[in-house]
């Protein structure tokens, strides 16, 4: 394991990363970056000349990483120990969410050369196929990919004819999300109700199934990837959790995590466009409501650092989780609403009460959760039997009787 890592956003140092004599994580911004830039590498680690000491700075690295059975799988391919964060991060750190990516530091910056590699429909499906065995390609030559989360995905180059692997320093802007082991229609799902989100006025970025013979994926464009005339361009990037110094393992409110207020607040208190954005959030909270997504913790929204400032990011990993209640899958909301973790309990008191939690008019709040209930209402339906009507399964079934007893339940409740 090397004795230091260079942090890079794009291809630029930001600064250095090393362990003390007692494996903590040891973080200094490089000279030349304090004074050329005004973009943190985390809201948690403001710009300064001081090192960050005494895993101050682990949460924001360690919410790169994946977790889970993935990084299980992984550090057992790799030969590295479960807990080795360090270790993980020089190994597959070369594309990681937003422009950060990491290299052995050298004391001189190398430009790492890259290409991409076309794949056929049959390599690309043998590819999803082997996820399972060989998470993010760990382990393949040349091949660094790094996404945070439990759930296998593939980062990807897509350009709108074929899809390629990316080798070296050429990025992806796709991520391809195979079925979820166990979760019935979960591609259906997820696609369904990020169309949905995109159809009733979230923003949300392009996505869309993908099928071949009997494989079926989810494609989701990458937000924190542009494209430019000298190609595709990373932008920076943080979730919620990154942002407030929480680790992965208490992203969830009832561990310790970000609350809805705590949420708020950050997005008040630090985007350059906090009034839009203030509101945005608040359509998320309630889109995530009314589909029963319960697992829309501080990982699962994210904001863009960008040389403007910081702006709440597209909406991402939109999924119904409670039509699948009866496997035994979590109800209760990874964010409490009102003080109440329980969606099924949720009464007209509780979207006031965190409507003052979060610092907007109770009023305001409860008519955008009867007008995003009446969108919903309309745009399901639409979907369903128009672009979904060939993709029509049982979850989508599930999931359209669930959207419908739930805006008629929540127009009860508020009136």
């Amino acid at each position: 394991m090397t004795a230091a890592l260079s942090v890079r956003i794009d291809d630029a140092v930001v600064g250095r990363l090393w362990l003390d004599e007692k494996k903590r994580f040891c973080f200094q911004y490089d000279q030349d970056w304090l004074e050329r830039s005004k973009i943190p590498l985390s809201l948690s680690l403001p710009l300064r000349t001081d090192p960050y000491l005494d895993d101050e700075s682990h949460p924001f690295f360690a919410n790169l990483l994946p977790e889970d059975k993935i990084r299980a799988v992984i550090v057992r391919n790799l030969g590295i120990s479960l807990n080795n964060d360090f270790g993980l991060l020089e190994r597959i750190g070369g594309d990681c969410a937003g422009a950060v990516s990491f290299y052995p530091e050298t004391g001189e910056l190398k430009h790492e050369p890259g290409r991409y590699r076309q794949l056929s429909a049959d390599e690309l499906a043998a590819i999803i196929r082997e996820l399972p065995r060989r998470p993010l390609l760990a382990g393949e030559k040349g091949v660094r990919l790094c996404l945070a989360g439990a759930q296998k995905k593939l980062p990807v180059f897509y350009d709108d004819d074929h899809f390629h692997l990316g080798y070296g320093a050429f990025t992806s802007n796709y991520i391809i999300k195979p079925a979820i082991e166990d979760l019935d229609g979960s591609v259906e799902n997820e696609a369904f109700c990020m169309a949905l989100a995109g159809e009733i006025g979230l923003d949300v970025p392009r996505s869309f199934i993908h099928q071949h013979e009997d494989t079926r994926v989810f494609v989701v464009k990458r937000y924190d990837r542009i494209t430019t005339v000298d190609g595709t361009k990373r932008l920076h990037q943080e979730d919620f959790c990154q942002a407030l110094g929480v680790p992965p393992e208490f992203k969830y409110e009832s561990e310790g995590g970000p609350s809805l207020a705590a949420c708020f607040d950050l997005v008040r208190k630090t985007s350059v466009r906090s009034g839009k954005d203030v509101l945005s959030l608040l359509n998320w909270v309630i889109f995530n409501y009314l589909i029963g997504n319960s697992d829309a913790h501080g990982k699962n929204i994210s904001l863009l650092l960008l040389p403007e400032g910081p702006m709440l990011a597209p909406f991402y990993d939109l999924l119904s989780t409670r039509i699948y209640a009866q496997y035994g899958l979590a109800e209760g909301l990874a964010m409490k609403i009102g003080g109440e973790n329980d969606p099924g309990d949720i009464q007209k008191k509780h979207w006031e009460l965190f409507a003052e939690e979060v610092g907007i008019k109770p009023r305001l709040v409860l008519t955008r959760v009867a007008d995003l209930a009446q969108k919903i209402e309309v745009a399901r339906l639409q979907l369903f039997k128009g672009a979904f009507a060939p993709y029509k399964c049982d979850a989508l079934y599930r999931l359209m009787d669930f959207m419908g007893e739930q805006a008629e339940k929540t127009m009860h409740k508020l009136a």
